[in-house]
């Protein structure tokens, strides 16, 4: 025979409730900072192209490619030159601002 269960599905039901929201509030948080982590590593892998591109042209050529920005993956990225003129060294530094809006630079010498 079945028995009556009577009052217990509002008490049920807001307890639920609550350990959802409590759930939610702590995995909201983790997610975010992962997709933001993310995005931030894919522009410095997308710098670190242009950087490369730019050391391989002048390694190849022997002068710079005169390329001042590039846009690649939405992001506009500014390439800076410098050369010494005491030694033979040349600095290559590409300059961006991310997603976060802080700004970034990856810079290296060419061999």
């Amino acid at each position: 025979m079945l028995q009556k269960n009577e009052g217990y599905f509002l008490a049920e039901m807001v307890l639920s409730l609550a350990a959802f929201v409590m759930a939610a509030s702590i995995i909201l948080p983790f997610a975010l900072m992962v997709i933001s982590q993310t995005e931030q590593q894919r522009e410095d892998v997308t710098a670190t192209h242009v950087l490369f591109d730019e050391l391989m042209y002048i390694k190849i050529t022997g002068a710079e490619s005169g390329r001042g920005s590039v846009i690649g993956d939405g992001v506009l990225f500014d390439v800076a030159v410098h050369k010494d003129n005491l030694s033979t060294s040349w600095e290559v530094c590409v300059y961006y601002a991310g997603e976060n809006q802080k700004e970034n630079e990856k810079c290296a010498f060419v061999e």
